[in-house]
């Protein structure tokens, strides 16, 4: 969700006082973005939605900066006094490794059209089981600590066969879309 003051910009140049998910389609449509972008901006996705976690790129948010009259979103950002929007208290749909149980399985995905399903061994380790459109294949053993939708996946050491990669980082691009225990 947006900070108020830019919510507040939208709605004085849309013309309302309050915006409902109805009325997203036609805002969408005048800012030059996805209606579900602006669902998720003005905090009307449902609390379950992986939609809700979702950070927008910052090229999303500069079309929206200047639909508002703005030359980037960083302009529109120091306006509002708002210089460091690098950090907020929020929630965060996550999954925690130390609160998991050996044998839990564990799906993610990502975009463009990534998916991973992985068991944990235990010790911070997963096995992955099945692999869509990623670099980390079936069978490559992973360490890591913690999942956080609309975050990175920061993997600390890839393992394949008898051999260690190294370091893995996926979903740069828009974080985890889909973060969920199947087993």
């Amino acid at each position: 969700m947006l900070h108020q003051s830019i919510i507040n910009k939208i709605l004085a140049k849309y013309g309302k006082e309050k915006v409902y998910s109805a009325d997203c389609a036609a805002l969408a449509e005048s800012i030059g973005i996805g209606e579900t972008t602006v669902k998720r901006m003005l905090g009307l996705v449902g609390e379950n939605s992986p939609e809700k976690w979702r950070t927008p790129h910052v090229s999303t948010m500069d079309i929206l900066a200047k639909w508002l009259g703005y030359d980037s979103y960083k302009e529109l950002l120091k306006e509002i006094g708002e210089n460091n929007y690098s950090s907020e208290f929020t929630s965060m749909q996550s999954i925690e490794v130390s609160d998991l149980t050996v044998g839990s399985q564990i799906q993610l995905k990502f975009e463009p059209s990534r998916l991973i399903v992985m068991t944990y061994c235990g010790d911070n380790v997963f096995i992955i089981n099945e692999s869509k459109n990623c670099k980390l294949l079936k069978g490559d053993k992973i360490t890591l600590t913690h999942l956080v939708m609309g975050q990175e996946l920061i993997v600390k050491e890839v393992k394949r066969g008898n051999s260690i990669i190294g370091p893995y980082c996926g979903a740069k691009e828009g974080g985890l879309t889909a973060l969920e225990i199947i087993a």
